[in-house]
């Protein structure tokens, strides 16, 4: 991995995605995630080679490819986890990673060696309400943006530097994802609308790149975002179970895959558009011959206009934030 000083003592580890740090001092720094198990060797030996030891890490999410790490260091370097409440009880439990993974049956769990770093108990859980945490002297700000994961927080850096984690993405990297992956549509719109307000010198975004001003990025997401579920509610051609809907979304966007754990994705993400479309009138859901179904409803104004909609200016310069 390459190591890019970003502003003062925050530095990125530049992998496929941006994994950043801050230097206590020469010799000691703080992680702000691990990655992914398959990066760890990398992680490590780039650490090394920079005479860095982690004494602790603060989590932003308990992703597979933001913790894959996190038990790994604190058992073989004593390094200090900290991490908010709810991603805490996230990564505490092998069931609670299951839950949080389309409920995967366990028994696949050896096959992806990532959603094995469970249990891992952190030294040092954010309480709600807590918005700042000080580690080895240095003080770090924490911005809650729940809604990618249940206790999802942004972390500033002493430099005034912002790590966003997954709260946002960039436009390529949306290009690529399809469905932004969410728990909770309604709470991950209200956190980008909380983190297009948050100020700092710049900002590091994991999936990817660091910016002086990601407005536009939030701005081309929730552009995204509108056109994805009106596409969605498109598919809807009279009563539509979820896994029908899977199978629609997998022709619709040339999703060939035989992966479980893809399909289970995208029938989970595609839920959570649903039930936002849902709660804004665009469609019901309903029960049909001891089936759960979905049904399109007609657009009243009032529903569509709530909608998520980019600036028309951001709209018309888009193009080159998808590169």
């Amino acid at each position: 991995m390459k190591l890019t000083q970003v502003r003062g003592n925050t530095w990125v580890l530049d992998s496929w995605e941006l994994i950043p740090l801050y230097k206590l001092d020469d010799h000691r720094c703080v992680l702000l995630d691990t990655g992914t198990v398959e990066q760890r060797e990398d992680l490590e030996d780039t650490l090394d080679e920079a005479g860095l030891t982690p004494v602790a890490i603060l989590g932003s999410h308990t992703h597979i490819d933001h913790m894959g790490s996190h038990a790994y260091f604190q058992k073989t370097r004593g390094t200090q986890v900290v991490m908010s409440l709810g991603e805490a009880g996230q990564l505490f439990s092998p069931l609670g990673m299951q839950l949080q993974y389309n409920n995967f049956p366990m028994a696949l769990f050896p096959d992806y060696p990532e959603l094995g770093t469970a249990p891992c108990v952190p030294d040092r859980v954010i309480l709600p309400g807590e918005d700042r945490v000080t580690l080895f002297g240095a003080e770090f700000t924490i911005l809650r943006t729940p809604g990618h994961t249940v206790d999802h927080i942004c972390v500033g850096t002493p430099d005034d530097v912002l790590y966003v984690g997954d709260a946002m993405m960039t436009g390529r990297t949306l290009h690529y994802a399809k469905f932004p992956y969410a728990l909770s549509m309604e709470t991950y719109l209200d956190s980008m609308v909380k983190l297009r307000e948050a100020k700092a010198a710049c900002y590091v975004v994991a999936h990817k790149g660091v910016y002086e001003d990601i407005r536009p990025f939030i701005d081309l997401e929730l552009q995204f975002l509108r056109e994805r579920m009106e596409e969605l509610a498109g598919l809807l051609e009279g009563p539509t179970t979820p896994k029908q809907l899977t199978v629609a979304i997998c022709k619709k966007y040339q999703v060939g895959t035989q992966n479980p754990r893809t399909l289970a994705y995208f029938e989970h993400a595609s839920e959570v558009y649903l039930r936002y479309l849902v709660a804004q009138g665009l469609a019901e859901l309903r029960v049909e011959k001891g089936r759960l179904v979905y049904r399109r409803v007609q657009r009243p104004a009032r529903a569509v206009a709530a909608m998520p909609r980019a600036p028309a200016d951001i709209c018309q310069k888009s193009s080159s934030l998808w590169k």
